[in-house]
């Protein structure tokens, strides 16, 4: 983990092009592709990984990808507004685009999708049927060609690598890393994101130092991927801990200060160090929060969720599960348990990933969980567990807005990233979402911290407060 580091000065020029709060999309192409704003983002990220590697800027040839690519029968299938912005951008054969995107698809790869999406609608008996709109032509951008992969996925990080999605029709974007697993790109829930927000939100990850382009001579000491470099991506970043430690001790306070009591230690902290050492806590993002969050004498942080005894964390329930998959568990950080509730299910019910699905039970509570990807770590990332499934009243969402389908730990969850591969929620992100309902009396609090107990999350499934277990900051 490292530190933030100033911003880049190569990004100084892009500034005015960069989607943030104060500076959204332009409304003017609100249904259009913004093939200037996005070819600059595009061509400054490339430049970016190109210097960062080591290899002088002499020796990139700035080809474009309609200079090697582009075709006649290209004419027919593509928008004019995406030929346009592919005889813009730079296409350099053999360079990592981006962590998360090996570069622009190749022809065929950007074709691929059409053909799998006609394969599976005739494999459902829904050609004809629901595939195509009103108006569409059989082929050509309404049609089989609406949907295409403008750039692939890494074969590094996926099998069967897909990459992200363009709708020409919407002029909207959205990863789908694998066809593994292919989205219903027609839901009309899927988290779509403007092209320009998901270049400069991969920008954004370089300056906050969550990816990191490393030179060629340090990329494969520092456990780069073979395949991905310059690119590293970390497990979290200064910022992240940061963020966390700040939230939470915001809400610790507000949950005291609701409760008139007064700190008699604020210098307390959640764990020793001598206490993590004997638990075996490896050092990362749960040794770090443990380390330094502040402690306090309420017991419960969240309804039925409490701060857990010292002794508690020794007992690990995962522990065993790295030993007896030495193999499969290589390089992976287990599902810590974080907050405890009472109430026990399988792991799988828990949807934790083999070979910590194995578990038969698991305690209920807040789990910071990395997703367990050895490849693809983000120790931020968070499970709530709950001993009650949500979902039965159909009013329950994830932090994206899908429905919960009667489980135990989708609350707060992300079902698909728009941005990046396998990022489960930010702790930051569902700390904030408790530290509102605290503020905002929404849970009521008496001397023993959040009272109402586990039964508080069913409001979570009613038509009135759903709403209020929204997380935000949840994507990266």
């Amino acid at each position: 983990m490292a530190a933030p580091s100033p911003a880049n000065p190569l990004f100084a020029p892009i500034a005015k092009h960069r989607i943030t709060p104060t500076n959204p999309p332009n409304e003017k192409f609100s249904g259009d592709l913004d093939v200037d704003r996005c070819a600059a983002l595009h061509n400054t990220l490339m430049l970016y990984g190109w210097i960062s590697c080591g290899r002088p800027l002499a020796s990139l040839k700035k080809a474009s990808w309609w200079s090697r690519h582009g075709s006649q029968p290209l004419l027919k299938i593509l928008r004019p507004e995406l030929v346009r912005f592919l005889g813009k951008i730079f296409d350099v054969e053999g360079h990592c685009f981006f962590y998360h995107l090996r570069g622009l698809a190749r022809p065929g790869e950007m074709m691929m999708l059409g053909e799998v999406l006609e394969d599976e609608e005739l494999g459902r008996g829904l050609a004809g049927v629901g595939g195509k709109k009103e108006g569409e032509e059989e082929e050509g951008v309404g049609g089989k060609w609406r949907f295409v992969v403008l750039y692939a996925t890494p074969v590094a990080l996926v099998s069967h690598p897909a990459g992200l999605v363009y709708d020409q029709h919407a002029h909207r974007a959205i990863l789908m890393p694998t066809y593994h697993h292919v989205f219903d790109l027609r839901d009309k829930g899927l988290p779509w994101q403007s092209l320009e927000t998901v270049l400069s939100a991969y920008i954004d990850m370089i300056e906050a130092e969550k990816v990191l382009a490393l030179h060629a001579e340090v990329h494969a000491p520092s456990n780069g991927i073979p395949g991905l470099l310059p690119w590293l991506a970390q497990p979290y970043t200064q910022s992240d801990l940061t963020s966390c430690l700040e939230t939470w001790q915001k809400l610790v306070f507000a949950i005291e200060k609701k409760a008139d009591i007064t700190r008699s230690d604020d210098l307390a902290r959640l764990c020793s160090r001598s206490a993590l050492d004997a638990a075996n806590v490896p050092k990362g993002f749960a040794h770090d929060l443990l380390l330094h969050a502040a402690s306090s004498s309420i017991w419960f942080i969240a309804p039925g969720i409490r701060l857990p005894k010292v002794e508690e964390f020794i007992y690990q329930p995962f522990a065993p599960i790295c030993a007896q998959y030495p193999a499969e568990t290589a390089g992976m950080k287990m599902p810590f348990l974080f907050l405890r509730c009472p109430g026990e299910v399988s792991a799988k019910e828990a949807k934790f990933r083999y070979p910590f699905s194995t578990l038969l039970s698991v305690p209920c509570g807040l789990y910071l969980d990395a997703f367990p990807n050895a490849k693809n770590p983000f120790e931020d990332a968070c499970r709530l567990v709950l001993p009650i499934r949500l979902g039965g009243n159909r009013y329950a969402r994830t932090s994206d807005f899908r429905p919960i389908r009667k489980t135990f730990s989708d609350l707060y969850q992300v079902d698909i990233n728009p941005f990046v591969m396998r990022h489960g929620p930010k702790l930051v992100g569902v700390l904030e979402n408790w530290l509102g309902n605290v503020e905002s009396g929404h849970w009521r609090v008496n001397s023993l911290g959040v009272e109402g107990g586990l039964g508080v999350w069913r409001l979570a499934d009613t038509r009135e407060d759903w709403w209020r277990y929204q997380g935000a900051h949840m994507y990266l």
